[in-house]
C-alpha cells in the first residue's frame, strides 16, 4: 500500500527487508506475478464489441466526409462496411487504458522478482518505446533494484543502445546510482553483473530429474550441448520416467530454452560492451580482467576471440590472447604471464605496429579463430595538421547514398536514429559511449518520418557530451579531445557508410532536397 501511494517503482528499505524474509522460490514467483499482472493491465486491449462500435462510428464519419468533400480519396465509393473492415484491426489493437497510476506496485516486483523480470521488461520496451514513455521509465527504475545480473545488464544495454533518448538517460541515471550503492564505477558494474545463465566456471550446468541428472555444457561456439549420466551426448532432454520427479523434469525442460535465449542475449550485450571498451581505451587490472572476464563461463569465450595488450603508462607492451584453458599466448605461441597489478586493454592498430598486426592476423587464421569484431587491420586515422580545434570531420560531405542503405549500415554499426526536428525530419545517426559520456553523430541531409526511400548525402562526423540537456543544446567537442581510437573507429564507420553509396556528387545539394 505504501509503495502504491508513494508512486515510486523503487522499493524502500522496509519493503526490501520484509520481502527478503519470504522463501526465495515463493518470493520470485510472487514478484513475477505482480510484474506480469501490471504489464497485462497496462497493455489490456479494449473489449472487441467496443472496438467494433468505435470502428463503425469512425467509418460512418469517413464515409460522410468522402461522399461530400473528398471524392478523389482512396476510400471514396466504399461502403461503411468496407471502411469498417479496413480500420477494425487498428481498433482491436487499441489499449484500453494505463497502469501508470499504480506504478508504485512495481516496487513490490523489484523487491521480489529475479531472472524472469528482464525478458518481460525487454519485450515491453521494444513494443511500446514510442507510445508509453512514463511506463518505460518506471520499468527501468524497477530493473535497478532487481537482484539479478540479467536485469542490470538489460538496464546497461538500454542506456547504451536503445532508440529512445529518455529511456537511455533514465537507464544511465539508474545504473550510476546502482554502481554508487555498490561503491563501483559504471564500468565495474558492467563487469561484475554479467549473467552466467546458470553455468559454473567450467561452463557446465546440472539439470536434475531426481533419479537422473543430465549435464548442459557451454561449447566454444556458445551453443549448449547435452550429456547424459554416462557422458554420452544427446540431442534433447528425454521424457521423464516413472522413477523421475515430474516437477523437477518439467523445470529442467523449461530451463534449457531459457538458458539458450539468455546466452544469445548475453553475447549480444557483451560484444557491444567489449567494442565500447576498445573505442574508449578502457583498462583493467590483470587481476580483475582474469576474474571477471577470463574466468566467466560466457565472457571467456568472447575474450578468446580478441587480442589484448599489456600497458606501461601510454606505451603498449606484450600482446596476448587467452586460450581455452585460461593461459595466455603471444602471436608466436609463447606463453605470457602477467602480474596481478599489470594493466591490460584491448589491442588496436594504434597500439601495435604493422608487422605485429600482421602476425596476429596470421595467428588468428592459423587457429581458425573468428574475431568477435574487426579489431585489427582497419588502419589509423590521424587528425591532419591544424585540425586539432576543428569540431567536425567533413571528408565525405556530398557523398550520396540511399536512405534505407544508410539506415541499414548505420544500424549494423551500432548507431540509432537521432531525434526528429521540425516537420518530423531527422538528420543524424548517433552512437553513444556511456562510460565516457560521449556520443558520436553522423549528420546527413535528412529524412522525414515515416521514412521512405530517397537519395540523401552525408555531411559530417562530430562528437558531443551527452550528459544533460537536449541534443541541440550540446556543442560539438574539439576533435583533439576525442580518444584517438574512438575517433579512428568512428571515422572508419563513416568511411564504410560512404562506401555503400554512389560516391561524391558536386550537385549533391540539388539532388537531396537539402
Amino acid at each position: 500500500v505504501q509503495a502504491v501511494r508513494q508512486k515510486s517503482p523503487e522499493p524502500n528499505a522496509i519493503l526490501r527487508k520484509y520481502c527478503s524474509l519470504f522463501e526465495p522460490r515463493d518470493r520470485e514467483a510472487f514478484g513475477q506475478f505482480v510484474l506480469e499482472s501490471w504489464l497485462h493491465e497496462d497493455t489490456r486491449l479494449i473489449d472487441p464489441d467496443e472496438a467494433h462500435r468505435q470502428a463503425v462510428a469512425e467509418a460512418q464519419q469517413i464515409h460522410r466526409a468522402t461522399s461530400q468533400y473528398y471524392a478523389l480519396t482512396q476510400r471514396a465509393g466504399k461502403t461503411v462496411e468496407e471502411i469498417t473492415e479496413s480500420i477494425l484491426p487498428r481498433w482491436l489493437s487499441t489499449v484500453a487504458g494505463s497502469a501508470i497510476g499504480s506504478k508504485g506496485l512495481l516496487a513490490v516486483a523489484a523487491a521480489c522478482t529475479a531472472e524472469r523480470a528482464a525478458p518481460a521488461v525487454s519485450r515491453y520496451l521494444k513494443a511500446y518505446y514510442g507510445t508509453r514513455a512514463a511506463q518505460g521509465k518506471a520499468l527501468i527504475g524497477m530493473l535497478a533494484w532487481v537482484d539479478h545480473p540479467s536485469a542490470t545488464q538489460l538496464m546497461l544495454s538500454v542506456g547504451s543502445r536503445f532508440r529512445t533518448k529518455s529511456f537511455q538517460e533514465e537507464a544511465i541515471r539508474q545504473a550510476e546510482a546502482l554502481a554508487e550503492r555498490n561503491n563501483w564505477t559504471l564500468a565495474e558494474l558492467s563487469d561484475r553483473t554479467v549473467d552466467s545463465a546458470g553455468f559454473d566456471e567450467d561452463g557446465e550446468m546440472e539439470l536434475d530429474y531426481g533419479a537422473r541428472k543430465f549435464t548442459a555444457r557451454l561449447m566454444a561456439d556458445l551453443t549448449v550441448a547435452l550429456f547424459n549420466e554416462d557422458g554420452k551426448k544427446i540431442a534433447n532432454l528425454p521424457e521423464p520416467r516413472q522413477s523421475d520427479d515430474p516437477e523437477l523434469a518439467k523445470a529442467a525442460k523449461k530451463t534449457l530454452p531459457a538458458v539458450r535465449k539468455q546466452i544469445k542475449s548475453t553475447v549480444e550485450q557483451q560484444t557491444d560492451r567489449l567494442y565500447e571498451a576498445l573505442c574508449t581505451e578502457r583498462e583493467w587490472s590483470f587481476e580483475d580482467w582474469d576474474v571477471y572476464l577470463n574466468r566467466h563461463p560466457v565472457v571467456r569465450r568472447l575474450v578468446q576471440r580478441l587480442v589484448w595488450v599489456e600497458m606501461d603508462g601510454d606505451q603498449a607492451g606484450r600482446a596476448f590472447r587467452p586460450m581455452d584453458d585460461g593461459s595466455l599466448t603471444d602471436a608466436s605461441d609463447e606463453e605470457v604471464e602477467l602480474a596481478p597489478e599489470a594493466r591490460v586493454r584491448l589491442a588496436h592498430d594504434w597500439l601495435l605496429d604493422d608487422a605485429e598486426v600482421g602476425r596476429w592476423q596470421q595467428h588468428l587464421a592459423d587457429y581458425e579463430v573468428k574475431p568477435l569484431f574487426q579489431q585489427l587491420g582497419k588502419g589509423r586515422y590521424r587528425l591532419p595538421a591544424g585540425k586539432a580545434d576543428e569540431v567536425k570531420i567533413s571528408d565525405f560531405e556530398g557523398h550520396l547514398i540511399e536512405s534505407f542503405t544508410l539506415r541499414g549500415r548505420a544500424t549494423r554499426l551500432g548507431y540509432t536514429r537521432g531525434a526528429p526536428g521540425d516537420g518530423g525530419w531527422f538528420h543524424t545517426y548517433v552512437k553513444r559511449f556511456p562510460t565516457l559520456g560521449l556520443e558520436a553523430m553522423i549528420e546527413f541531409t535528412g529524412s522525414p518520418l515515416p521514412e521512405e526511400s530517397r537519395t540523401v548525402a552525408l555531411i559530417s562526423l562530430s562528437f558531443a557530451d551527452d550528459r544533460g540537456g537536449e541534443h541541440w543544446q550540446r556543442p560539438a567537442l574539439p576533435l583533439s579531445k576525442i580518444p584517438k581510437i574512438l575517433l579512428s573507429e568512428c571515422y572508419t564507420d563513416l568511411k564504410l557508410i560512404a562506401g555503400e553509396g554512389k560516391g561524391f556528387d558536386p550537385d549533391w545539394r540539388k539532388k537531396t532536397e537539402y
